[in-house]
């Protein structure tokens, strides 16, 4: 309310004249007269004996009659967290706009926050429907801590294609603390970051024609509290290129809408990751040259800036899993690689630091096989 009790400082000037210059106009014991009220800031003052004098500190907002519920002058306001209309007498009217989980209510409109536990972390699922959070700042330690087990209601093989095991694939996670889960069956949960949870997110499997795809939020502007989920692939078989997407998740808009072909040449579809700076990511996986991490521009699907290459070598012979997340200015890089018969597989946590673009291994041998990673728009981007 700190923005609308300075806009009622001009909105609340003397109701009467006041003729006596003062060095510091609106403090108590400038002269008036008669039944003279005015305010001073959210403070109701009234004349008694000649002078102003505080009568009422109004919580919300005042005018010369007195303390009222809000400025009628500003239309719209904020009761507590709902946009409601302003009465012409200053009460409250009815609502406008109930603001949903993880947002608030603030400049007569609702918006998201970063305020739910653990926002600012990166989450994975595995191929056994582990669901885990992953903090880097624990590293070189152990930065995954098991949250629960995925028990989401597939529909399973029914409309899988090609038929198989329904396990997930990609996933993100949203500026109000969900989790998007998207599993082989093109199927998307939302999933608890406190106990791993399902619920139905109300995604309609393979929308747009688009059947599986790397996932990620991006804020729409440099440092806003608005975002979309972006989305890049759209084949059975995760294969390379593709459309890009975006998905209007807190407009209640579930039907991707392209906004280009992905460009990036690569042996399979890119995972995504998004950042606070309006910026999206791609990592593009390769068996024999080297995988890596590029800015997509989202109005396209074109290239943008910096390739960071993971070393000078491919990943291998057998790409199993790959997911992907930025945190605090580093990419981390969850993949799994089998020999040729799809055996004996290894997993491994790569990193690349996009300041300076020196890539490592974070962990050489990790026991979760990582096929989904995602990250808010309320993580850090840069770390100071």
């Amino acid at each position: 309310m700190r923005a609308l009790a300075i806009a009622l400082v001009a909105a609340c000037s003397p109701a009467t004249h006041n003729d006596t210059p003062t060095d510091a106009p609106g403090m108590v014991g400038d002269p008036c007269s008669a039944n003279d009220t005015r305010c001073v800031g959210t403070t109701y003052q009234t004349c008694v004996g000649g002078q102003y004098a505080n009568a009422q500190n109004c919580a919300n907002a005042c005018t010369t009659a007195g303390c009222v519920d809000c400025d009628p002058a500003a239309g719209n306001t904020c009761s507590g967290n709902a946009v409601v209309a302003c009465n012409a007498d200053g009460s409250f009217g009815a609502t406008v706009m109930t603001c949903g989980p993880g947002q608030m209510c603030s400049g007569a409109a609702c918006s998201n926050t970063c305020t739910a536990d653990g926002v600012d972390l990166v989450y994975a699922v595995d191929e056994a429907n582990h669901f885990l959070s992953f903090d880097p700042r624990k590293l070189p330690g152990d930065p995954f801590v098991v949250i629960g087990t995925l028990h989401c209601p597939t529909q399973g093989g029914s409309i899988q294609s090609p038929p198989g095991t329904v396990m997930p694939f990609s996933m993100s996670v949203d500026r109000d603390g969900k989790a998007w889960v998207e599993y082989t069956s093109g199927e998307i949960f939302n999933v608890s970051l406190v106990d791993a949870s399902c619920t139905a997110s109300g995604y309609v499997a393979q929308a747009a024609g688009m059947a599986l795809f790397g996932m990620g939020f991006v804020t729409d502007t440099v440092g806003a509290n608005t975002e979309k989920l972006y989305i890049a692939g759209g084949g059975h078989a995760a294969e390379p290129q593709g459309k890009l997407a975006y998905v209007d998740t807190h407009g209640g808009n579930l039907t991707p809408v392209q906004t280009g072909t992905i460009a990036g040449a690569s042996d399979f579809s890119p995972e995504l990751t998004g950042t606070s700076e309006a910026k999206l990511f791609g990592f593009f996986p390769n068996l024999a040259t080297p995988a890596y991490v590029q800015e997509i521009d989202r109005a396209s699907g074109a290239a943008v800036g910096t390739r960071y290459n993971l070393g000078t070598a491919g990943l291998g012979s057998n790409i199993r899993d790959w997911a992907f997340a930025q945190w605090g200015g580093v990419f981390y890089i969850f993949v799994t690689t089998t020999d040729a018969q799809g055996n004996n597989p290894v997993s491994k946590v790569h990193k690349i630091d996009r300041a300076s673009g020196t890539y490592s291994i974070a962990i050489a041998n990790s026991p979760y096989q990582v096929d989904g990673a995602g990250v808010s728009t309320c993580a850090p981007a840069v770390i100071q």
